[in-house]
């Protein structure tokens, strides 16, 4: 038997899987909602300036429709998968009804170990604190550095890719070129290592904020109800920004390194300024890199290009779809992996 919470779960769960709100607008909404159960939680969001009307009207038509395929909220819930960030996180607000609603969800990997890194005096050097992200390959939680004192993004592999070699390699790419890409708009790694359990972990700088994808449909929303002009300051922010992420990738391609899956969503914007490219797992170290050499043969880049110990180049197969369909070029849509070069970033 469905109860109230329900269907509400399945809305704000819906809205976070497709982009249109960000897992702490949906907390803090169910936050307001648990005191006040007579408001709808899509009229929440609305006032907290999070959900356009119009995306509330098209998320009811999704749930409308996936309750018809799965035949009631219930099935529908159970049916979301890698949702374990959200799903613990709303678990701490403590609400009966909706901890019921909770239950409903599938539950698939555990969240990082309990304690991981070099040996201290208190155990690991990263303790678990409180999970944060999910991915293809891997899951991010919130730690506690033990030897530094301060809280730091771990990303481990997955429980269900964590004993293919395959993945591994991929992964440890990853980790290596992301801590090997020293810049001031990409995320510094802190440290590489293996739990216990014998899965690959990175610790990485934790970022606070939230992702460009979120500012820019606030900036619409704060044009379309005439708080601000569309050439105003807020565009301007986000037009700095923009250009912390070219010069960003400019420094990684004179490294010789390919993102692969730049988007507004992979872009973190801190609250004091800062610009971060993340998720560089689809990255490629390429030597083929054009690099300027205009300056009497030698490269204008001090640094080399980047050789990462790990290589994933027979992972990703000719012909094979890789990045997101609304960001890649075509080449990279048709599986035309060979043409891909730096002009497919820019």
């Amino acid at each position: 038997m469905a109860n109230a919470a329900d269907r509400h779960l399945l809305f704000g769960l819906l809205a976070l899987q497709n982009g249109f709100v960000t897992q702490s607008q949906l907390v803090a909404a169910f936050s307001v909602w648990i005191v006040e159960k007579s408001r709808p939680l899509e009229q929440i969001l609305a006032d907290q300036n999070a959900l356009p009307e119009e995306l509330a009207r098209i998320l009811n038509r999704l749930v409308d429709q996936h309750v018809q395929c799965f035949g009631d909220v219930q099935e529908s819930l159970r049916s979301l998968s890698g949702m374990e960030s959200a799903r613990d996180e709303l678990a701490q607000l403590s609400d009966t009804g909706l901890e019921k609603s909770l239950a409903s969800l599938q539950q698939t990997d555990a969240w990082a170990t309990i304690s991981m890194g070099e040996v201290t005096s208190q155990g690991g050097r990263f303790q678990f604190r409180r999970p944060l992200d999910r991915g293809g390959l891997g899951i991010v939680s919130v730690a506690y550095d033990q030897e530094l004192n301060r809280e730091v993004a771990l990303k481990e592999i997955r429980g269900d890719k964590a004993d293919n070699s395959a993945y591994q390699q991929k992964f440890m790419l990853e980790a290596e070129v992301t801590g090997g890409l020293e810049h001031p708009s990409i995320v510094p790694v802190y440290g590489l290592g293996v739990s216990p359990q014998g899965r690959p972990y990175y610790a990485m700088r934790l970022i606070r904020g939230d992702n460009l994808k979120h500012h820019i449909r606030q900036f619409h929303v704060e044009v379309q109800s005439r708080r601000q002009p569309f050439d105003g300051a807020m565009l301007r922010k986000l037009l700095r920004r923009f250009l912390d992420v070219c010069e960003a990738i400019a420094y990684a391609h004179s490294r010789g390194v390919l993102h692969r899956d730049l988007k507004p969503g992979n872009i973190m914007l801190g609250r004091f300024g800062e610009t971060l490219v993340v998720d560089w797992g689809l990255a490629k170290p390429s030597a083929m890199a054009s690099i300027d050499r205009r300056t009497d043969g030698q490269c204008q880049n001090e640094e080399s290009i980047l050789t990462p110990s790990s290589s994933a180049d027979g992972l990703t197969m000719e012909g094979s779809v890789i990045g997101t369909a609304a960001y890649a070029p075509p080449e990279q849509l048709m599986g035309d992996l060979d043409s891909i070069d730096e002009r497919s970033d820019v």
